[in-house]
């Protein structure tokens, strides 16, 4: 299943902490579909940035647009992210954040 890995990079002399997220397609950065948004928005924002830009620049039609297809797993216990994305009918579509009990 595809997917799209999200880490936290802390903040730098320019600019502030940022969730950066990439969906790769293939080796080459031609093949790689990244975003960052800030630390505020959250992991679950960046992942939907990387597949918004994926559709933009791969399905300009609409038809087949990718999604985030289910919740996050984490990777270290906080600050790395997997989630599952893809065409809708590649796999049911599961909530993209646990419930609230």
């Amino acid at each position: 299943m595809p997917g799209c890995s999200v880490e936290y990079r802390g903040p730098t002399d320019t600019k502030g902490a940022v969730w950066a997220a990439v969906i790769r397609r293939g080796r080459d950065r031609s093949s790689q579909y990244r975003a960052t948004v800030e630390f505020a928005a959250g992991p679950d924002a960046a992942a939907r940035a990387a597949v918004d830009r994926f559709n933009a620049e791969l399905i300009p039609d609409g038809l087949g647009r990718w999604q985030v297809l289910g919740a996050a797993l984490s990777m270290d216990g906080a600050d790395r992210y997997s989630y599952p994305v893809g065409p809708a009918n590649l796999c049911p579509v599961l909530p993209l954040t646990a419930s609230k009990v």
